[in-house]
């Protein structure tokens, strides 16, 4: 197990490590979305998606990105994986930002701030150069 670990390790660049967080992130917000408890889906932001879709249809959307993070993580093409993960978060981001603009989410605003920032993070990780590896 160990020596698959070193393996994987020096395969993978730190373009596909990011891939591998963000496919994480993905991951488990979809499941979050997906399997929240009673009390989570009384807040007025789960009934929000919920009122735009069913919540396991939001959640399907972000394991499909986590997906495509995840296989691209290990691929030298990595462009349709940073440009699903940020164009999600962007999306995310404005869906919360006119909930805020139209009085739906008070706190609209602070979600859609730091899906903005969560995007603007990884558009700058998909600008390091291709080859890098994590072991430098």
């Amino acid at each position: 197990m160990t020596r698959l670990c070193v393996v994987l390790r020096h395969r993978l660049s730190q373009r596909g490590a990011c891939l591998l967080i963000l496919a994480t992130v993905d991951v488990v917000y979809a499941i979050a979305l997906t399997y929240a408890p009673p009390e989570t889906l009384a807040s007025e932001t789960y009934r929000f998606y919920a009122a735009l879709a069913p919540l396991p249809v939001w959640g399907s959307v972000w394991a499909a990105v986590g997906a495509i993070c995840l296989v691209q993580a290990w691929t030298p093409r990595d462009r349709v994986a940073y440009t699903a993960a940020t164009g999600l978060k962007i999306f995310w981001a404005l869906l919360h930002l006119g909930a805020w603009v139209a009085g739906v989410l008070p706190r609209g605003y602070v979600l859609a701030v730091m899906w903005l920032l969560a995007a603007g993070l990884v558009m700058v990780m998909a600008t390091v150069p291709k080859g890098g590896r994590s072991d430098r």
